[in-house]
């Protein structure tokens, strides 16, 4: 059986293998104490014609693979490029002013890299023997294509956690940042493979494991000391990039006026968390009303870490948000309030537009962010105030006709969301771009009537939801055809 190697000079680049996952599970033990996690990862996979799988992994120990329960050949190329590309751009800084050009490079070499799945199975020793016997037989395709779907499972451990994973103290989470999902599962981590999920984790009895999806059930094993076993089920086919994973010792607070919702924390931050998300319901209440649909995972929780913990202010997930619990405050705190219902109701909006309806294209991000921003912006006028919106609007208005004035970049630009590689959406540039797509689609609402935008957006959720919905996405051009053909219809209806 082939061994993990390191890829050498002349080794070919393991080029995209054209699998297809059908659906995914995932089975995990996390030993908080060691900071260690083993288990296995099980794939229903189409296989394609060469016979290989190519799949994602970073940093993980591929202890065995199985196709179908029988091991299997397979090659891991590791690529543990942070101290070889240190060395490697070190000596091309000539100067001061090189060092950003020779950073943008090797940033760039380092995503077109990340491309090429690293992890390549065997996968048609089997395949290729039933596909000689079919075509002795005559017979058709019908029956290949039903033999090239395999189960492949692979065992691994994550040991040194880089990126994707994070352990402080007796708290383990998970980050959605770009392609790190498979820090620590293999994975097909690419934005066009959807499937369903279920996960498994096993964890000390003491602690809380919280993913995606609904939770079916717990066990708690008979060792000494006992562990727990949390068993989800996300239903609904999502990228790699949502699946998510919070453990700890956390306080679990179910919403009072909403069973599907819950809240959780660690023990010292209850009483905060108790009066912050008093309102929450209200916000997911209007959002499912607006878009006359109910939230499209089932159960929504969001969970609060120390600020020290978080690798940013939020991360979202399918079904999950994970905070800081900087948000959360007492009854005493006065300022803090608005800012705080504001964030959280902006977390479950991009729920909608951004996890559940995703860009078909880089271009077509501002949309998302547009659409997120819009829910959140009605959210503040029907319950925080039309003066607070207004006041809102104006400001962020005025920093966007600013950064206009400077040149800012182009919203739907393929040229530019291709060369500015995902750090389009950061920063002061990212905060722009939100302001200015939510600025666009509340002028469409008023050129239209609010009445007739929000037929778009419920006609958006509908395709999504409907059995032969299979793929998500939205683009700028699909909402144009959308606007053109209500317009079409009210005009034949007058």
């Amino acid at each position: 059986m082939a061994k993990p190697r390191k890829p050498k000079p002349e080794d070919p680049k393991p080029a995209h293998t054209g699998a297809v996952v059908r659906h995914q599970k995932l089975c995990l033990s996390i030993d908080t104490n060691l900071r260690r996690i083993y288990g296995y990862t099980e794939l229903e996979i189409e296989v394609p014609d060469i016979g290989f799988v190519g799949l994602h992994a970073e940093n993980l120990g591929i202890e065995s693979v199985l196709v179908d329960g029988e091991s299997t050949d397979f090659e891991y190329y590791p690529r543990n490029q942070g101290a070889d590309s240190e060395k490697r751009w070190a000596s091309a800084v000539s100067s001061p002013s090189s060092a950003a050009d020779v950073a943008a490079a090797a940033y760039v070499t380092a995503l077109e890299t990340e491309l090429v799945p690293n992890l390549l199975i065997n996968c048609c020793n089997k395949m290729q023997i039933e596909q000689v016997n079919t075509e002795s037989n005559g017979v058709q395709s019908s029956a290949e294509v039903k033999q090239n779907v395999k189960s492949v499972r692979v065992n691994y451990w994550v040991e040194k956690m880089e990126t994707g994973i994070h352990f402080e103290d007796n708290v383990v989470h998970t980050d959605n940042q770009m392609r790190r999902a498979r820090c620590w599962f293999p994975c097909v981590d690419d934005n066009n493979q959807w499937c369903c999920f279920d996960l498994e984790f096993t964890v000390a009895h003491n602690l809380v494991a919280v993913s995606n999806g609904s939770l079916l059930y717990q066990v708690l094993s008979k060792d000494d000391p006992p562990r727990k076993t949390y068993v989800y089920r996300l239903d609904v086919p999502v990228t790699a990039q949502w699946i998510s994973l919070v453990v700890g010792p956390f306080e679990i607070l179910p919403d009072q006026h909403n069973s599907l919702i819950s809240h959780m924390c660690l023990p010292p931050n209850l009483p905060k968390l108790r009066h912050t998300v008093e309102f929450f319901h209200t916000a997911f209440s209007e959002y499912e009303h607006y878009l006359d649909a109910k939230f499209p995972f089932g159960t929504y929780k969001q969970v609060f870490l120390a600020p020290e913990m978080a690798i940013s202010s939020s991360t979202f997930g399918a079904s999950l948000c994970i905070l800081t619990s900087q948000v959360l405050f007492d009854e005493k705190v006065i300022d803090q309030t608005i800012d705080t219902c504001i964030k959280l109701a902006f977390a479950l909006s991009r729920q909608w537009f951004g996890v559940y309806i995703t860009p078909e294209a880089p271009n077509d991000e501002w949309l998302l962010d547009g659409l997120a921003g819009f829910l959140t912006d009605l959210f503040i006028k029907k319950f925080l105030g039309n003066n607070e919106a207004r006041y809102r609007r104006y400001k962020a208005n005025c920093a966007v006709c600013k950064a206009d004035d400077s040149g800012a970049t182009a919203l739907s630009s393929s040229s530019s969301c291709k060369d500015l590689y995902g750090t389009h959406s950061i920063g002061l540039l990212g905060k722009i771009r939100s302001w200015k797509s939510v600025a666009i689609l509340q002028m469409l609402e008023k050129q239209m009537g609010p009445d007739f935008f929000s037929k778009i957006l419920q006609a958006i959720i509908s395709r999504a939801q409907s059995t032969n919905g299979a793929v998500r996405s939205l683009s700028t051009k699909e909402v144009i055809i959308y606007i053109l053909l209500l317009t079409l219809c009210y005009h034949l209806m007058c």
